[in-house]
């Protein structure tokens, strides 16, 4: 009877689930969606009992795909979105919603921390204060719903909150944990220090466990819902990004995971805590290591704008062949990739999308190659400020749907200047949890090694020195537009009533 690990991943969507070997060989795998809530604009809610009965479907979904009898699971692993804020009582149920990353309304927090304690939280943390943080929100309830806060016995994030689920133990492990600005990266733990700086209780930040430590057993009630014995061991499981970045053999200092779909993230495995004002750090699922790096609002998304722009004739494919048109550098139009603000490494959800060097001979080709281009000039702003910062790059791993355009790709590579090693979409997230899974309870020693292994790479493609030199001299062009147009992006957001109903 073959052993399988069973590994989780709650994502901003949807839940996903995957049975795999303890050598990383997926036997199956399932999602089910569940919705957001928006109760008041800029809030983002989700009902963490939609998150367990996600869970549960896609537990018995791979359950029956594989076909697999409950007794061959022997692990489970869980990682999920960071950050959402849900509140649980001593009667283990949840107090109210769950506040997600999405979520606005903490920014007059965040100002209050940025005044008290920026400085700390960035040397400690490596992050500015945002409202997408857990921290914040648990200010906001404070001030605003303090009968919620005083009902909590602890504030989990979405793992923690399943894995309670699963063993009754209320625990988060040190990747997801890490995000929170009360987390000390040198130290490992909670900093008491920020925490009484934030005034905040300190029970509503639970104990933490690494990775992959067993945390709990699966309790008789969880394993009746989920289809799956009794004492299963479960693991504290990861953050999805780290989670997904092991799953990919992102595993080494030097290594970068870039994961492009709508938006995109790239982090850098450190083996030391770097920090930077512009850019996000927390601890890797793999010991002694940390990610460095950021998230970017519009990659896909602003292929699909354009796409939308000119005409539902135009598809991917057509886009495609425009773009090869166009030479590289388009023509002399450089676009800014602002459609939905930006995350890292500007930070500025005011700054909007610019075509700048627009012509008479501007053709749409080069437009359509002036927005890939731009996506790529996003990713070398972040790995430009890591650099300052004293990060060293080595390899760039890719998934997701973007890296289908081989033109895409090699522009990428060109305008970063490093290879860009292209793998077949795995399952991410859920893999690397059911990986330390394997780890935690002693099938595999290495889980590192292992998902070095069973990732596999289907191109690699290395810049081309004749038009890197190219986009060496358009970078600085690039860098230096959203400095001069910031004021001007904070104006424009002023204007009130700008995006009213046409006359």
């Amino acid at each position: 009877m073959t052993d399988l690990l069973l590994g989780i991943d709650i994502g901003t969507t949807n839940v996903k689930a995957v049975l795999a070997t303890p050598e990383g060989w997926i036997i199956a795998q399932a999602h089910a969606e569940y919705p957001t809530h928006h109760p008041k604009p800029g809030w983002a809610e989700q009902n963490p009992a939609d998150w367990w009965r996600g869970a549960v479907e896609v537990t018995r979904t791979v359950l029956a795909g594989a076909p697999a009898r409950p007794e061959q699971v022997v692990g489970i692993g869980v990682s999920g979105q960071g950050c959402a804020v849900t509140l649980i009582d001593d009667a283990g149920e949840a107090v109210r919603p769950a506040i997600i990353w999405m979520d606005t309304r903490s920014e007059p927090q965040c100002e209050h921390l940025r005044a008290c304690c920026q400085t700390e939280i960035l040397r400690r943390n490596g992050k500015q204060p945002a409202p997408y943080n857990a921290d914040p929100v648990l200010l906001w309830l404070q001030e605003h719903e303090p009968d919620s806060i005083a009902l909590a016995q602890t504030s989990l994030t979405t793992t923690g909150y399943l894995n309670f689920k699963l063993t009754g133990t209320p625990v988060e492990n040190v990747s997801d944990a890490s995000i929170l600005f009360a987390f000390d990266l040198a130290a490992g733990n909670w900093s008491t220090e920020l925490i009484d700086a934030f005034g905040l209780p300190r029970h509503l930040y639970p104990e933490i466990a690494p990775c992959g430590q067993v945390i709990g057993h699966l309790t008789p009630g969880a394993a009746a819902e989920l289809g799956l014995r009794p004492g299963v061991p479960v693991v504290a499981g990861g953050e999805d990004t780290s989670s997904a970045g092991l799953a990919i053999g992102v595993t080494q200092p030097g290594q970068a995971l870039l994961s492009l779909g709508t938006a995109g993230t790239i982090y850098i495995v450190e083996n030391k805590p770097i920090v930077h004002p512009q850019l996000l750090a927390f601890l890797h699922v793999l010991p002694g290591q940390t990610l460095l790096g950021g998230s970017m609002a519009a990659v896909g998304a602003g292929l699909d704008w354009i796409r939308k722009l000119f005409g539902a004739e135009f598809d991917y494919v057509r886009l495609g062949e425009m773009a090869r048109q166009s030479p590289p550098g388009a023509g002399g139009v450089i676009f800014l990739p602002y459609l939905s603000g930006e995350l890292q490494p500007i930070n500025d959800g005011h700054a909007r999308g610019v075509f700048f060097g627009l012509s008479m001979s501007t053709t749409p080709a080069h437009m359509v190659r002036a927005v890939m281009e731009g996506a790529a000039f996003a990713i070398a702003h972040n790995i430009d400020i890591a650099r300052e910062a004293g990060s060293t790059l080595t390899e760039l791993r890719a998934v997701g749907g973007p890296t289908q355009s081989e033109l895409w790709c090699r522009i990428i590579a060109n305008v970063t200047g490093y290879p860009l090693t292209v793998l077949a979409d795995n399952a991410g997230a859920p893999l690397g949890n059911a990986l330390l899974a394997a780890a935690g309870i002693g099938l595999i020693s290495d889980p590192a090694a292992t998902a070095r292994k069973v990732a596999r790479v289907t191109r690699q493609f290395d810049p081309n020195p004749k038009f890197r030199q190219r986009y060496v001299e358009m970078f600085p062009i690039y860098r230096q537009l959203y400095p001069q147009l910031k004021t001007q992006f904070a104006a424009l957001a002023a204007i009130k009533d700008i995006h009213e109903e046409p006359q």
